[in-house]
């Protein structure tokens, strides 16, 4: 029972840090911090912050898949256990480099390709095999080339390991996008490419660290085989089926996503026992909590075949589109030149996180209201042409959504600068900020 309490916490935890803090990223605070302090501090504030990242959604269902490493390599002592979690860390910690050093390397076509609808949709099934793996449904096995490998016990343990290591950051990598932006935004600025690798590097070693206390404490904190471990697995799947529909929101229409989600809570139910009688207490407080997803799955799936209410009037976002170099400049002169304020945001077409933007933040009218005291531009850098390549080197643009903030004098507030999608409630305090 105090193990199901706490797998339930775990859970809590994890979708509250993932919820909280890591709305937004501003790559000039990244490069403002990195500047001003030592290596050492700011190497350190970044392990630090992979550490939070490990208890995302998507970092802690790893903990299953390296528990059935430990026990499928029969790992008889914790000192053997903890060679394999490290083996693991260390693959994951040196893919995250390589993709910083890519990042430093490639500049943008990293940002731009993770954006793509087909990128986003693959992740979305990702996350939905590694759903079913957990659940059972098929046995995640290693590459055969591993299989045939030399087996000399150990060491080819420690060698799948850390080849599994670099293959879950695969599964790793869409969920932490949110505060990784503004690093890999800095990182595509600086084109340091060794830098790059490093920060990175240091991120994910901090994302590893849960995981490698679990391999140091084999036997006393790593789940073992049982109904303990399978409660585990399948809380985890629950996480990574709304991860896949989560992605998948960010690039397919509202009523299939609905049902999507129907799907995911009438899994839970299932899952915890809506279809099945139980004698245990344990087992029936979880048949309350599939009662309740039964219930919201039902009140969804009414709300997205119940008829859309008509509206009566839509505001429109006052934003004034601009397309080229010479045409934001001459609005920034015009604006200086009328002492006003100026907004810019630069979008693409097949950005994601720009649609979630405009659906979900810039035709609230709150926000609308607060963009009405400054001249507003949007700027659509969606081809790969001569003149959007002018404008994204003239004004430093390696990530989209990006939004830039310009005083009266025409001087841009670097601090309020934000790239990649917030939430209502941040775009609304950074225009209060920038009105005063």
């Amino acid at each position: 029972m105090k193990k199901l309490i706490l797998s339930l916490l775990m859970s809590f935890i994890s979708f509250s840090v993932f919820a909280s803090g890591f709305s937004s990223a501003n790559p000039a605070d990244t490069m403002m911090f990195i500047q001003s302090h030592s290596p050492i501090f700011y190497l350190a504030a970044f392990f630090g912050l992979g550490v939070l990242l490990a208890f995302t959604p998507c970092v802690l269902p790893m903990v299953p898949i390296l528990s059935s490493i430990i026990t499928g390599q029969g790992a008889s002592t914790g000192r053997h256990a903890f060679k394999l979690s490290l083996g693991y860390v260390m693959g994951m910690a040196v893919t995250y480099a390589i993709a910083g050093m890519l990042a430093a390397w490639f500049g943008s076509t990293v940002q731009t390709l993770m954006q793509q609808p087909i990128i986003i949709g693959s992740f979305s099934i990702l996350f939905t095999l590694m759903a079913l793996w957990l659940l059972g449904v098929f046995e995640l096995r290693l590459p055969i080339l591993m299989r045939f490998a030399p087996r000399k016990s150990r060491q080819h343990g420690i060698v799948s390991a850390t080849l599994m290591g670099s293959l879950s950051t695969l599964v790793v990598s869409p969920c932490v996008t949110a505060p990784l932006i503004g690093i890999l935004t800095y990182i595509a600025q600086s084109k340091h490419v060794a830098q790059g690798g490093l920060l990175l590097f240091v991120l994910a070693l901090g994302m590893g660290l849960p995981l490698l206390i679990v391999g140091a404490g084999y036997g006393r904190f790593l789940p073992s085989s049982g109904p303990w471990m399978v409660r585990i697995k399948q809380v985890f799947a629950i996480m990574m089926f709304a991860m896949a529909v989560w992605l998948l929101s960010r690039v397919a229409p509202p009523f299939w996503i609905d049902l999507l989600w129907v799907a995911v809570l009438l899994i839970a139910a299932w899952i915890f026992g809506a279809f099945r009688q139980e004698h245990h207490l344990g087992g029936r407080l979880l048949q309350g909590v599939a009662l309740f997803s039964m219930m919201g799955a039902g009140a969804l799936a009414y709300h997205t075949f119940s008829p859309t209410p008509i509206i009566q009037s839509v505001k429109h976002t006052p934003f004034l589109m601009v397309h080229t170099l010479e045409e934001v400049n001459a609005k920034l002169a015009e604006a200086r030149a009328g002492n006003q304020r100026v907004f810019i945001e630069f979008f693409a077409g097949w950005c994601s996180d720009c649609q979630a933007m405009d659906s979900q933040v810039f035709n609230q009218d709150a926000v609308i209201d607060a963009m009405q005291g400054s001249v507003n531009l949007r700027v659509d850098i969606s081809e790969k042409t001569d003149a959007v390549a002018e404008i994204r080197q003239a004004f430093h643009i390696y990530g989209i959504p990006t939004m830039l903030f310009y005083d009266k004098q025409g001087q841009q507030l670097a601090h309020l600068s934000s790239v990649g999608q917030i939430s209502k409630e941040k775009t609304l305090q950074l225009l209060a900020e920038f009105s005063k």
